[in-house]
């Protein structure tokens, strides 16, 4: 089965620490929460992350808000929200006491075109991608941003190895859902590299050190980072 694409893709971040053993924790995601908003309208898949070893890239603020989970969806992230607002509401959805409060989460709307890789297209699935997330802010206009980031900085980045795919995204519309916290960091570019980070982070390092990769005076650092490593398959909703 191939890796899914999408026509209109938004997303759910779920942050969250845990006051019990790992294995507890992942068992209640797997076999619990994530099936329960499976079948929200619109659900295309999830998969839960740690942060990775990967030693950030020179620069970097480094951000750490623990165990992400992240929920893929085909449109609006509306209908998702609305689920899971009433599951938690009714009853239906339970969150453990081990879990810590508050929450931190959002939603991310894409807001350029995926750029996609020859491997991406030869991915049989999405099990074992991982991730490099760069939050940014510039001065100036958003079409010079978004000019930059499209016609020079991604495919600068696209000839990393192992790069699957690469799109940028920015806080929804989407109303958060009650009793989390909303961190503001700004526009965010996810990069999506098949298994090992460490060929990613070389190359784009090199790139950077030997100024083939040059930042533009618009962008306000420093710019904040995370390197993530799968702890889940790739659950598949059924379409």
């Amino acid at each position: 089965m191939a890796a899914p694409t999408f026509d209109s893709r938004s997303l759910f971040f779920a942050w969250s620490t845990y006051r019990t053993d790992y294995d507890t924790y992942a068992k209640w995601y797997d076999d619990e929460h994530i099936p329960q908003v499976m079948d929200v309208p619109g659900m295309v898949g999830a998969q839960r992350f740690l942060l990775a070893d990967t030693k950030p890239l020179p620069g970097v603020r480094a951000l750490d808000f623990g165990h992400l989970a992240i929920y893929e969806m085909e449109g609006s992230a509306q209908p998702f929200r609305e689920e899971v607002k009433r599951k938690l509401i009714s009853g239906e959805m339970v969150l453990p006491d081990f879990m810590n409060r508050p929450f931190q989460a959002l939603f991310l709307d894409a807001v350029s075109e995926p750029f996609l890789s020859d491997a991406f297209a030869e991915a049989e699935n999405l099990d074992d991608r991982h991730l490099f997330f760069a939050w940014s802010r510039h001065t100036g206009d958003d079409a010079t941003f978004a000019k930059w980031y499209d016609e020079e900085h991604i495919p600068q980045i696209m000839s990393a190895p192992g790069m699957l795919r690469a799109q940028r995204f920015e806080v929804s519309d989407v109303k958060p859902l009650p009793g989390v916290e909303t961190p503001d960091l700004g526009h965010l570019a996810i990069y999506e590299i098949a298994g090992d980070l460490e060929g990613f982070r070389a190359e784009v390092k090199r790139q950077l050190i030997s100024e083939e990769m040059v930042l533009p005076d618009f962008m306000i650092p420093p710019f904040a980072a995370m390197f993530l490593k799968p702890v889940s398959p790739f659950f598949l909703a059924s379409r």
